[in-house]
Order: C-alpha cells, then sequence, then structure tokens
C-alpha cells in the first residue's frame, strides 16, 4: 500500500505492530518514538491496553533519491477489536509481529502468528513481510533462540529479539522492517502498481472515527493477559494531569550528586514544554539533547519518603559510577499535587548502534564494548539491561551506559 507523495515524491510507508495481548506493542512504538524525539497519539487505554491504537510519524532515510515517511501503529491485541485490527494490516506495507516468548504465553503467540500469515496470503500483489520481534527475552521462562526458530520455520518471519520495555532490540527490528517493505516497494514499483498519494493509513482522526462505529466482537475468556498481574508489559497509565517539572530550585538534599547535580539542572535549556505520558511513567524531552524521566510508581505522599528513595536510588548510582554517563542526576521535585517525585536527567549521547550506523566504530568494536559493559554490571550486581541501543563510549574508549536508571525498588509511598 506504499504511495509516492506527489508533492515531495517522498515514499510513504505503513509499517504495523502487531501480536497477542501485553506482547510489547506499546511498549516497542513509544521506545521507537523517544528514539526519533517523536510523540505517540494513543487515543484511549483501558488498564494499561490499547483501544484503538498507537501512532506515531517519522520522516528518515531516503529510497531512490527519494525521502522516506513512515506511518507507524500498533493495533489492539485483544480479539474484540479484530475489525479494528483488520483495517490496518490490510493497508500495511510490513508487520513487526511482537511475539511473547514467555512459555506460558507461546501457544497464544504461535496461535496469532499463523491467524496473521493466513490473513495476509490473502493479500493481493507481492507479499507483505513479517519481522517477529521475539519479546521478554530477559524474562526467565523464555524459550530458547533454537527452539523459536524451529517453531517458526514453516511461517518464513525474520526474527530479532527484544526487551522492548527497556527498548533493546526495538530499533534493530523496525530497521528491519523497513528493508522488507523497501523491497515491496520496489517490487511494486518495477510492476507498475504504486500509486501516488499523501498517506497509506489514513488522515488519523478520520480513522479513528471509523474505528469507532465498527463492531466489537466478544472477548474470549481465554484471552486474559499470561503473567499478567506480575510482569506485564509497562503501558501508558492515562492520568488527566501530568506531574510538575522539575527544576533548578529543588531543595537542598533533593539532588545527587550534591554539587555536579544541580550543575546539571543548571544546564537545562529555558523551556515552556509540558510533561508527557510514556509506557512507564513521564518524560520530557527538551532542546539541547536533554531527557527528563519519572517512572510511573515513583510518587511519594511526603518529602521524607522521597529522600529515603532518592538516597537508596544514588547508591545505584554511586556503584554504577564506573560504567554510567557523567552527565546526569536524579532529583526529587514537588508533583504539583502535594506529592513528591523521583526524576532522572540525563543527556542525550550517541550509542553504540548509532556509532555503528555512522561508522564510528566497526561492528566488532561495538560487540566488544557491550560485552565489557555487561561484564562490568554483572560484576557489580547493577541492574542495567546493556544493550547497543543505551550503551555508548567516553572520549577515552571506554563503554558508558547512556540510558535510564531503573527505578528504586521497594519503599513506603
Amino acid at each position: 500500500m506504499a504511495v509516492v507523495d506527489p508533492e515531495d515524491h517522498a515514499i510513504v510507508l505503513s509499517v504495523v505492530y502487531d501480536g497477542p495481548p501485553r506482547a510489547g506493542k506499546t511498549s516497542s512504538v513509544y521506545a521507537l518514538a523517544r528514539g526519533f524525539g517523536r510523540e505517540v497519539c494513543t487515543p484511549e487505554a483501558r488498564d494499561g491496553r490499547t483501544v484503538f491504537f498507537d501512532w506515531v510519524e517519522h520522516t528518515g532515510g531516503r529510497f531512490d533519491g527519494n525521502p522516506l515517511r513512515c506511518e507507524i501503529a500498533s493495533v489492539p491485541g485483544q480479539r474484540r477489536w479484530v475489525r479494528r485490527r483488520a483495517l490496518f494490516l490490510d493497508r500495511a506495507d510490513v508487520i513487526v509481529f511482537v511475539g511473547d516468548t514467555r512459555a506460558r504465553a507461546w501457544a497464544t503467540t504461535l496461535d496469532r502468528l499463523h491467524d496473521l500469515v493466513r490473513r495476509l496470503a490473502l493479500r493481493p500483489g507481492t507479499p507483505v513481510g513479517v519481522v517477529f520481534q521475539a519479546n521478554h527475552r530477559d524474562h526467565p521462562t523464555a524459550l530458547p533462540l533454537d527452539e523459536l526458530r524451529t517453531a517458526l520455520a514453516a511461517a518464513r518471519v525474520a526474527i530479532v529479539e527484544s526487551t522492548a520495555h527497556d527498548g533493546g532490540g526495538v530499533r534493530e527490528a523496525f530497521v528491519f522492517a523497513i528493508r522488507l517493505a523497501l523491497d515491496r516497494v520496489r517490487a511494486e514499483q518495477a510492476a507498475g502498481r504504486l500509486a501516488t498519494g499523501r498517506t497509506v493509513l489514513g488522515d488519523r482522526d478520520e480513522v479513528l472515527g471509523v474505528l469507532r462505529g465498527l463492531a466489537v466482537e466478544p472477548a474470549p475468556p481465554e484471552e486474559e493477559p499470561v503473567d499478567a498481574a506480575v510482569d506485564a508489559t509497562p503501558t501508558p497509565t492515562p492520568v488527566a494531569t501530568p506531574p510538575a517539572p522539575p527544576s533548578v530550585d529543588v531543595p537542598v538534599g533533593c539532588v545527587w550528586p550534591p554539587v555536579d547535580g544541580r550543575i546539571v539542572l543548571g544546564a537545562l535549556p529555558p523551556h515552556r514544554q509540558t510533561v508527557t505520558a510514556a509506557p512507564d511513567g513521564w518524560q520530557l524531552q527538551l532542546p539541547g539533547g536533554w531527557r527528563v524521566h519519572s517512572w510511573r510508581d515513583a510518587r511519594y505522599r511526603d518529602l521524607d519518603r522521597a529522600r529515603g528513595a532518592l538516597i537508596a536510588w544514588a547508591g545505584t548510582h554511586a556503584r554504577a559510577g564506573d560504567v554510567l554517563s557523567a552527565r546526569r542526576c536524579v532529583l526529587v521535585a514537588a508533583d504539583g499535587a502535594s506529592g513528591w517525585r523521583l526524576w532522572q536527567v540525563v543527556a542525550d549521547e550517541p550509542t553504540l548502534r548509532e556509532r555503528t550506523d555512522a561508522g564510528d566504530l566497526t561492528p566488532a568494536a561495538a560487540t566488544a564494548l557491550l560485552a565489557a559493559a555487561r561484564h562490568h554490571c554483572a560484576r557489580h550486581d547493577l541492574a542495567l539491561a546493556c544493550a547497543l541501543d543505551n550503551v555508548g563510549v567516553d572520549d577515552a574508549g571506554r563503554p558508558r551506559f547512556v540510558g535510564l536508571v531503573p527505578a528504586p525498588v521497594g519503599g513506603a509511598r
């Protein structure tokens, strides 16, 4: 369904994220959008689950000299929304199927994938490629990769491992999907079937109106998410009022490191941006490459409890000092609603993947740096999920974790 925009000759592609409930579709789209510096539109979520779609648009890269514009959307996983899912799948140039590879969810994942493959077989023209984004790879019950490959051999899908909650593998799956989509574009172009137009998926508001009018199927009882109570993939929590963003005026004793942390706060550019919801909490992307983030549950009723949590979190940062990027701090700030919230401020720095893509590092060097970062974290018992998308390298050639540090565990709220 790709089209050529007659105004700027851009190739417009649709990338649709499909998969069973709670597999990590929404987390994947939000992680991708963070990397692009884009906002995601999620019209409605119920109990943290997408009802209509998660939608983001991105322009980047070229195809035969023409700019690429990507329309990226996830579909709701519950079977009651099967008609909403179909509207997107029938217009997709490529599918990223986010599969839950935990043992108890595997049968449901395979069933949904086979349903997708059967549906795509009915599409006319060049076949639509599928990238199987094997998610939840950090879970203790995740099936071995060899077992996944054997089970998926007949489906003819590309397999990319991921941990969508921290963004690991998400960009890799997306890049592979774009390559598959462009292969299809070239084939459709050669066959004279590439149409002109402004969009593939359509106007977002009009699509939403169509989806609202579609019938809803009864929800089968077996559709409830596997292990949802303990390890469901984070999804955006609909909250009416976002918290107030932190500023350089936080009270004494509420920022770590005590001096350098306040210097980091002072380096943040003046802004009037509002904090926006993320799959795992709240975030703010500022000009100059600064990211401000608070985990969903990092809110406290009073300052003493918040300071206690900050001390524990600062201890984690101190132990990880040899592998953490330097331009960052953690702090406690009033949330504007009679409470207190923990935040971290992190400067955006090139990741190993970005340096490799730019030709600054060889793939072998990036792999060695990533292995060194993981070894350091394992030796010091640090809960940092090091990946090519959140590890960089400093001026001395040492690996540095440039992503978000996990929230402190426990403590009274």
